[in-house]
Order: structure tokens, then sequence, then C-alpha cells
């Protein structure tokens, strides 16, 4: 289950934050259906970093929302 989506914009980059619960591989789904997002809107993936912290999973996915800059 996914508790929370939250995105912020500050500028030319956004960061996007993915969290879920106890269940990897929806987690996964979820992070892929992020990057697909980002990908089909141009952007250029940045850094991405994930982290388990007692069956809890949060991916912070930076982007570049405009790379031709």
């Amino acid at each position: 289950m996914f508790d929370s989506e939250a995105r912020t914009a500050t500028g030319r980059y956004r960061v996007e934050m993915v969290a879920g619960q106890y269940r990897q591989n929806k987690h996964q789904e979820e992070v892929q259906r992020a990057l697909d997002e980002g990908s089909s809107r141009r952007w250029t993936l940045v850094n991405a970093t994930t982290t388990n912290a007692t069956g809890a999973w949060v991916t912070a996915i930076y982007w570049d929302t405009a790379p031709d800059r």
C-alpha cells in the first residue's frame, strides 16, 4: 500500500517522493511508473535514491525539467 506521494518543484528541478510499506514489488512498480511519467515529459533523471527502514520504502527521484537550457 502506498500512503503518500509528494512532489516538490523548485524552478528547473523537481523532486518526487514515492513511499510505500512492506511490499517491495509494489513499490518498485510505483517507482517505475514515476520514471516512465517523467521520461514521457522529456525530463532528465538527475538522481534517485531508495531507502528501507523498518518495512517502509521511500524513493526520491530528482529531475531536471528543462534539460535543453
